[in-house]
């Protein structure tokens, strides 16, 4: 049975980088046996790699053709999310809301310029900083919307409880 990963967490993470070099490489790169490198990838198991062993794994799978360091990208997006202040109110997440929209229309317009024939370097390349812009802004609003449950400092006003 497949189990399912937190988006944002280094069990997802760790599964990611595992799904491309394996588990023995991944054992053998962080010099742990191979169970407790399952542990990582399981969100109800507690234990994550250190941070040489993490470095390690990120490089193992870029090297075996992976476009991105899972674990860094893992953690700087819950970085990003835990920056944003705990008092998320309506008002500021509809604000992000409405600049997602309009960011992600630009990416995605861009991006059809992009894929038409004879597209140059210039239009892929503001497709990519479209797309970057866009991505930026996710962990924002992650956040924001966090911050509007129960006991992560959202007042009721912000969470629309009445009682």
């Amino acid at each position: 049975m497949t189990k399912v990963r937190a988006p944002l967490t280094f069990s997802l993470a760790v599964t990611t980088v595992v799904g491309r070099i394996g588990w023995k490489a991944a054992g053998t790169i962080t010099r742990r046996a191979v169970r407790t490198v399952r542990h990582w990838s399981e969100s109800d198991k507690h234990g994550s790699p250190t941070l040489d062993q993490a470095i390690a794994l990120d490089r193992a799978f870029i090297l075996a053709g992976g476009g991105y360091a899972p674990i860094l990208e893992s953690y700087a997006r819950q970085l990003d999310v835990a920056m944003v202040d705990a008092s998320g109110c309506r008002e500021a997440l509809a604000d992000d809301v409405a600049l997602i929209s309009r960011e992600t229309g630009d990416a995605i317009s861009h991006c059809i310029q992009a894929l038409q024939p004879g597209a140059t370097p210039a239009q892929i390349y503001r497709a990519i900083a479209e797309t970057e812009e866009a991505d930026a802004i996710f962990p924002r609003l992650i956040g924001r919307l966090k911050a509007l449950l129960p006991g992560n400092g959202a007042g009721r006003e912000a969470t629309g409880v009445n009682h």
